[in-house]
């Protein structure tokens, strides 16, 4: 499925939470994967949601770290 992380696209596996998309893409951007503990994750409303949430086709979240 695709979802979009700080406006990039990922493709990611169905069923996949916000955490597996956040690693991908920690990986594009060459940024330390352990920098996943250091970041807030939003919906596409500006809501704080957790690392498990789960994602679906076509959805965007948005990573601050901190």
């Amino acid at each position: 499925m695709n979802v979009k992380v700080n406006r990039t696209h990922i493709e990611i596996f169905e069923g996949a939470l916000a955490k597996h998309a956040i690693l991908q893409y920690l990986s594009r951007r060459k940024i330390k994967p352990s920098r996943l503990t250091e970041c807030q994750v939003f919906d596409s409303h500006g809501h704080v949601i957790g690392l498990d949430a789960p994602l679906t086709e076509g959805q965007t979240i948005k990573l601050k770290l901190l």
